[in-house]
């Protein structure tokens, strides 16, 4: 990770939760943000010896998982351009049980330090519930992900995650392999590899070497089920545009045969 320019006040609209604020309470956080450059596997925590700080993703996609562990542990969820990390500073808690690790080629975020970031909550209470209306949204996807590990088969959850970083990134083509996928699902890579060559044999996806291309995003959606949606659906109503939309198309018979196939264990 490279050093923050803190010479300059930098443009937020690479940040939907940033660019939903109203524009006085932006005006409290634009002079104390810096942008921050992430490499692949980067990570970022809060413990009493580390940096203390509210990151706002930009092209960095975040991994979170449970501290404890690290990579050991399954995802928790993910954090991209349309939130933020180390929102328990809001709550007054300065040391996290969470591990965010950068996900896929990288990219850039904005940072602000607590002390800045607690002043301006402190002039306005319509910040304070703004980014808290994010935390609360985080957690409700942090749950679809507990539950969809428990009761879905690895199909959906294979297609829950793709959807979900598809949403965070800037194309069709996502930088990953099958044992990061199988990494964040805690499940076994062979497992993940039989998965994609399902979804290869029906056009959903197109895979390479480190590479994952969605050819059809909206069966992928219908495979994926109830697991994926409601988070994004509530992101929408209550903080901003989600990035790709979130309907659910009418399924096909071949789609609903497919998810079908999900299903069973």
């Amino acid at each position: 990770m490279s050093k923050p320019n803190a010479h300059y006040a930098p443009d937020i609209r690479g940040n939907l939760l940033l660019r939903s604020l109203p524009q006085s309470d932006a005006g409290l956080l634009i002079p104390h943000l810096s942008r921050l450059h992430f490499c692949r596997e980067d990570r970022v925590s809060r413990t009493p010896c580390g940096a203390v700080q509210l990151i706002f993703p930009e092209t960095a996609i975040f991994c979170v998982r449970q501290a404890l562990l690290g990579d050991r542990q399954p995802a928790l969820g993910l954090v991209g351009h349309e939130g933020m990390l180390g929102w328990s500073l809001l709550m007054g808690v300065e040391e996290s049980f969470t591990l965010a690790t950068v996900e896929m080629q990288g990219g850039t975020a904005l940072s602000i330090a607590a002390g800045p970031l607690l002043e301006a909550c402190a002039k306005s209470s319509t910040l304070r519930a703004n980014l808290l209306r994010y935390a609360d949204n985080f957690l409700e996807q942090m749950a679809s992900m507990l539950g969809s590990n428990t009761i879905d088969a690895l199909e959906r959850r294979v297609a829950r995650w793709i959807l979900m970083l598809h949403d965070r990134s800037h194309g069709d083509t996502l930088l990953l392999t099958h044992d990061e996928v199988a990494r964040a699902l805690h499940t076994r890579r062979a497992s993940v590899t039989d998965c994609f060559h399902v979804l290869e044999g029906e056009k959903i996806l197109r895979c390479e070497r480190a590479r994952l291309t969605i050819c059809d995003r909206e069966r992928l959606t219908m495979l994926a089920g109830c697991s994926y949606g409601a988070a994004e659906a509530r992101y929408a109503a209550e903080i901003a545009p989600w990035p790709r939309g979130v309907a659910l198309p009418p399924p096909s018979t071949r789609d609903v045969r497919i998810a079908q196939r999900a299903l069973v264990p």
